[in-house]
C-alpha cells in the first residue's frame, strides 16, 4: 500500500514556507513558468522530477511552482549530506522530506531510498550531483539511471531552470531582488525501451544520458 502523506501539521508548515518563497520568487523577483500542463496533478505518485542544478534555490523554485498546497503525497528531495549536520538545516531537511546523499561516492543506501521513494512519492533529484558553476550541463550520474531502471517510475519529468544563480549566486547568503528566473516542465519521458536491457552500468549510463539530453534541450529553449 502507498505510504501516507505528510499530514496536516507538516502541510501547514509547508504552506507557510511556500508563502514566504512566493514572496521571494513572485514579488521580489520575477518567475516565469513554462510547461504548466506537464506539472504532476495533485496526489500523483511515482513521479521523478529531474532538473539541472545551478543554485541552492533550485529545489525551492520547483517547490513553489509545482508542489500542491496541502499535498496528500510526500514531495521528497535528495540533498547533500552536509546539510544534515547543521543545527538549523538538519531539522529543516527532515521536515521537507529530504534525505542525505554522499556526493562523489556510490551511495548504495541513498540509491535504495530513492528507488523506494519514487514508487510512492514525488521525488526531486538533480542528476548532475552538484551545482554547475558555469551554467553548462554537467554529465549525469549513472546512479540516477540505476534508480530509474530499478524503480520504473510512473512518470519521469525533465525540468530546466534559468536565472536562480542570479538571484542567489554560489557564494552569497542573501538573495538579490529584481531578478528574473524561468523554469520549464517538459513532457514526461518515455524510457521503457531501456527496461528490457541488461541491468548493467552501461544501461544506467544510457538512461541518464537520455535524461540529460532532454534537460539540455529544455534549458536551451529558455
Amino acid at each position: 500500500m502507498p505510504r501516507s502523506g505528510p499530514g496536516f501539521l507538516v502541510n501547514c508548515i509547508h504552506f507557510v514556507a511556500l508563502i514566504l518563497l512566493d514572496i521571494l520568487f513572485r514579488i521580489l523577483n520575477r518567475v516565469e513558468i513554462l510547461g504548466r500542463e506537464n506539472i504532476p496533478p495533485r496526489g500523483a505518485r511515482g513521479v521523478l522530477i529531474l532538473s539541472n542544478h545551478i543554485s541552492a534555490l533550485d529545489p525551492l523554485l520547483i517547490g513553489i511552482t509545482a508542489m500542491p498546497r496541502f499535498s496528500p503525497v510526500w514531495w521528497r528531495a535528495a540533498a547533500k549530506e552536509e546539510l544534515f549536520k547543521g543545527i538549523f538545516s538538519r531539522p529543516v531537511m527532515y521536515l521537507i522530506g529530504a534525505f542525505p546523499v554522499k556526493r562523489g561516492k556510490r551511495d548504495l543506501e541513498s540509491m535504495e531510498r530513492m528507488t523506494d521513494s519514487v514508487r510512492t512519492d514525488v521525488l526531486v533529484v538533480f542528476p548532475e550531483g552538484t551545482w554547475s558553476t558555469t551554467g553548462k550541463l554537467l554529465p549525469g550520474r549513472s546512479g540516477v539511471g540505476k534508480v530509474i531502471y530499478d524503480s520504473h517510475p510512473a512518470k519521469v519529468l525533465p525540468v530546466a531552470v534559468k536565472g536562480t544563480d542570479d538571484i542567489l549566486p554560489r557564494d552569497a547568503w542573501i538573495p538579490r531582488i529584481g531578478r528574473r528566473t524561468r523554469i520549464i516542465y517538459g513532457p514526461p519521458m518515455e524510457l521503457g525501451r531501456f527496461y528490457d536491457q541488461p541491468d548493467s552500468a552501461e544501461t544506467s549510463h544510457r538512461i541518464v544520458d537520455a535524461v540529460m539530453v532532454e534537460i539540455g534541450r529544455l534549458r536551451d529553449s529558455l
